[in-house]
C-alpha cells in the first residue's frame, strides 16, 4: 500500500495529522492546516505534475519532429537499404525478434535457446544512427566468462561446460542514448548545530541558513536499453561504453553477428534517464551544501535541451538452464565487465558445510586435548 507524505507550503518539512487539533502541523515552521487546505494542495501538486508530464511530451513530440523535416534524401535512402539488407527472425517460444543481415543465419534464440523462424524484412525506421563495434572475438569473451565462473566457488559445473559456452551469442542491443542539457534548483533550510556543557548545564546552538544551489548539468550519452527481452539492471550493471569509439552505422557490422530490435519506444524509456540525470543533480546539489543537517528540502528540475541517437552496442550474451529457471549473463562486449546472478549448486554447498564443521570440530578436540592435558 502507498503512503502518502505530505509537505508543508511554507517550508516543505513533514506535515502530521494532530488529533487533539484536528488539523495537520508543521513541527518545523509550526504551520497548522485543515484536511480541505491539505487536499487542495494535493490537488495543486498532481496538476503540476501533470503539467510537468504534458510537457515531457510535448518537448519528445517536438523532437520527433524535427528529426523527420530534417531527414535528408541520404537518410531515407540508407533505412530502404537496411530494409532491404536484413533479417528478421522471430522466435515462436517466447516471442523474441532477432535481426541479422542477409549472410548470418540465426538457428536459435540467444533468450530460451529453442529454434527461430524466418519472419521477414525489417522496417527502415529500426536503423541505428550509430554502432559501437565489438572489440573482441567469442574466444575472449569465452576466457573472460570462464575466469569469473571459476572464482564463484558454489556455481554449478555445467555452467562452464562446453555445452554451455556454445550458447554464448555476440548480441548488438539496441540502446536509446540521450544528450541533454538538465537544469536543477535546491532551496531549503540548512541547519548547523553546536553542543557544550558549563557547570551543571548543557547548550545547544542552532544556527539557520537559507539555501539556494542552481546548476546546469550537460549530459553526453545517458543509455538506456530499447529491449523488453533484456533485464535493464543487467545492461546498467555492464556500463560504461566508451562512445568515442563508435562508428556511423554500416550492415558490415552485424555480419556474424545477431542483433536485438527496439520493441520500447523512447517516449517510454526517457522516464528511466531523466530519472538518472536528476539522481545524479540532486546528489551533487547534496553533496555542495555541508551543513549539519537539511530540512524543507524543495528541487526543481527540468530539461532544457534534448537529443536522441539509437545505437547498437556490443554485448556477449547467454543463458543457463538451471532448476527451472533461465539465468542471463551478460559480458560487456568492449571492455569485458561481466554482471549475472550465478545459481548455487545444493551439494556444493552442503559439502561445504560439512568441511567446514568437520575442520572446526578438530580444532575443538585438539585444543581441548591440549586444555586437559595442561590440566592434568
Amino acid at each position: 500500500m502507498d503512503v502518502k507524505l505530505y509537505r508543508c507550503p511554507n517550508c516543505s518539512a513533514e506535515l502530521k495529522f494532530n488529533p487533539d487539533k484536528q488539523l495537520f502541523c508543521c513541527d518545523y515552521c509550526r504551520g497548522e492546516f485543515t484536511p480541505q487546505q491539505v487536499n487542495q494542495m494535493v490537488q495543486q501538486i498532481s496538476e503540476a505534475e501533470q503539467d510537468q508530464q504534458r510537457k515531457i511530451e510535448e518537448e519528445l513530440k517536438e523532437n520527433e519532429k524535427r528529426n523527420q523535416e530534417n531527414k535528408s534524401p541520404e537518410q531515407q535512402m540508407k533505412e530502404d537499404e537496411f530494409s532491404e539488407n536484413t533479417r528478421l527472425y522471430q522466435c515462436p517460444s517466447c516471442g523474441a525478434e532477432i535481426v541479422s543481415d542477409m549472410n548470418t543465419a540465426a538457428s536459435f534464440c540467444y533468450y530460451c535457446h529453442n529454434p527461430v523462424i524466418l519472419k521477414g524484412r525489417i522496417e527502415g525506421k529500426y536503423r541505428p544512427s550509430k554502432v559501437l563495434p565489438f572489440a573482441f572475438g567469442r574466444e575472449k569473451a569465452v576466457e573472460y566468462f570462464n575466469q569469473w565462473a571459476k572464482k564463484k566457488k558454489f556455481a554449478p559445473n555445467d555452467l562452464v561446460s562446453d555445452k554451455q559456452i556454445e550458447k554464448m551469442t555476440g548480441l548488438y542491443v539496441p540502446f536509446w542514448v540521450a544528450d541533454a542539457i538538465t537544469h536543477s534548483r535546491l532551496d531549503a533550510t540548512g541547519e548547523n548545530v553546536r553542543t557544550w556543557r558549563s557547570g551543571n548545564y548543557e547548550y545547544t546552538q542552532t544556527k539557520y541558513y537559507k539555501v539556494v544551489r542552481d546548476m546546469n548539468v550537460e549530459y553526453d550519452g545517458v543509455p538506456a536499453d530499447g529491449s523488453k527481452k533484456i533485464e535493464d539492471d543487467l545492461m546498467e550493471a555492464i556500463e560504461p561504453f566508451d562512445y568515442s569509439k563508435t562508428k556511423d552505422f554500416d550492415m558490415a557490422y552485424l555480419s556474424g553477428f545477431l542483433a536485438d530490435k527496439w520493441d520500447v519506444e523512447k517516449e517510454s524509456i526517457y522516464p528511466r534517464i531523466h530519472q538518472r540525470m536528476f539522481e545524479n543533480n540532486r546528489a551533487a546539489l547534496d553533496s555542495s551544501c555541508g551543513y549539519d543537517r537539511m530540512k524543507g528540502k524543495h528541487f526543481t528540475e527540468d530539461v532544457r535541451k534534448l537529443r536522441w541517437n539509437y545505437m547498437l552496442l556490443p554485448v556477449w550474451f547467454m543463458t543457463f538452464h538451471y532448476k527451472d529457471k533461465i539465468w542471463e549473463y551478460a559480458i560487456n562486449g568492449q571492455t569485458g565487465k561481466i554482471s549475472g546472478e550465478l545459481p548455487i549448486d545444493p551439494g556444493k554447498l552442503r559439502l561445504h558445510m560439512f568441511l567446514v564443521g568437520l575442520i572446526t570440530t578438530l580444532i575443538i578436540m585438539v585444543i581441548g586435548y591440549f586444555i586437559g592435558g595442561f590440566l592434568l
